[in-house]
């Protein structure tokens, strides 16, 4: 290992405003960072409530399929297939979900074919799968629909991948649309639901009736979930190819059940959160309508409001000053996004009131107009 290398490197990041550090959350700040969209993981009523009715271990001690197939995580799955009608399976993550499905069932044979802001998740799984990999323009269906013209007679298999909701631009995929190219051009779908679960119920695939149409639709669970952990839902032949092949699930020590009976209580008592959802919603409108007033721009049109302030060292500054006015909100810096568009990236809750937003872009506007 070259120590003096590594320090170099750390040096470079400090030198662009990029070098990251852990900090302890605040909670007496008001958090437009957290990803919590339904305000599930934070409420006192429905963790009492859980706690009175669960009384779960808090390690599962083991792999799935050693003994860490305890009956809960069994029940969440059975669970899972009667809402989706499709064999489900748990994994520790989304990372681990994305990632598994690409390495496990492609290969240099392959094409896959992402949209060019998928997660990284994905592009770990292509790389370890050796695909060949296209990009398609964000959101794009037709240049998603060039390439499949093009190269559809030269790959037997072809993966098309994409999410619902995107994280960094809070825009959204138009699934309908991919649906439609699948049919005529007969390739796998996957699509993850990170930022959808939750916020759209079970799901915009759900909502939409297309979950029997896609091969692998990723549900990770620690957005609008409140939880931790990733629903795949699949086939059952492929439910049973990665019990036996995929080396993430087969040597990974199970959650432990205290998570799972969690992920099971709030799937149960998903149809219950519709007050939160038309909450959230009407909160989605109001704040989109200050940012407007106050001539601040967005391209967002959901929960996730990406408002881009540009280099690294203003976004720094504006976040400080703002966390001395009460607001916890985090800067995504280059290179996690393309150079001159480092941004705040806002996730709303049902539980913000609209005084709280009101006070909010109020200061933001200040800021982006004091900060040189």
């Amino acid at each position: 290992m070259n120590n003096k290398f590594l320090q170099e490197e750390l040096n470079s990041l400090k030198e662009t405003n990029n070098f990251r550090v852990l900090k302890e959350c605040n909670s007496s700040l008001i958090n437009f960072s957290s990803n919590d969209y339904l305000g599930l993981a934070n409420d006192k009523e429905l963790l009492n409530e859980f706690y009175s009715n669960y009384h779960c271990k808090l390690s599962s001690s083991s792999s799935r399929l050693i003994d860490g197939s305890y009956p809960e995580v069994m029940e969440l799955e059975r669970e899972l297939e009667k809402i989706y009608n499709r064999a489900g399976i748990v994994f520790n993550s989304g990372f681990d979900a994305n990632s598994s499905i690409i390495e496990t069932f492609y290969n240099k044979d392959t094409l896959i074919i992402s949209d060019r802001l998928n997660h990284a998740s994905i592009y770990d799984g292509i790389v370890n799968s050796g695909a060949k990999l296209l990009r398609y323009k964000h959101l794009d269906m037709e240049n998603l629909e060039n390439l499949l013209i093009k190269y559809r007679d030269k790959y037997e298999d072809i993966l098309v991948v994409t999410e619902t909701v995107y994280s960094m631009d809070g825009d959204v995929a138009d699934i309908k649309k991919l649906v439609e190219l699948k049919r005529k051009y007969n390739f796998d779908l996957m699509v993850d639901e990170a930022h959808s679960y939750g916020v759209n119920g079970y799901g915009i695939a759900y909502e939409n009736n297309l979950v029997q149409d896609i091969d692998f639709l990723v549900i990770p669970l620690g957005k609008g979930g409140g939880s931790v952990g990733s629903y795949l839902l699949c086939s059952q032949l492929c439910k049973d190819y990665i019990i036996n092949k995929n080396r993430k699930f087969i040597f990974t020590t199970a959650l432990p059940p205290v998570n799972n009976c969690w992920n099971l209580f709030i799937l149960k008592k998903m149809p219950e959160f519709l007050e939160k959802r038309e909450r959230l919603q009407e909160l989605i409108r109001y704040f989109l309508s200050l940012l407007k007033e106050n001539s601040i721009e967005t391209s967002s049109t959901t929960h996730i409001v990406s408002i881009i302030i540009g280099d690294n060292r203003k976004i720094i500054k504006i976040a400080e000053n703002l966390k001395n006015k009460g607001f916890l909100v985090y800067g995504v810096k280059e290179p996690t996004v393309p150079k001159g568009s480092a941004r705040f990236r806002i996730g709303l809750n049902p539980n913000f009131s609209k005084e709280d937003l009101e006070r909010f872009v109020k200061e933001l506007k200040y800021e982006i107009d004091s900060v040189l």
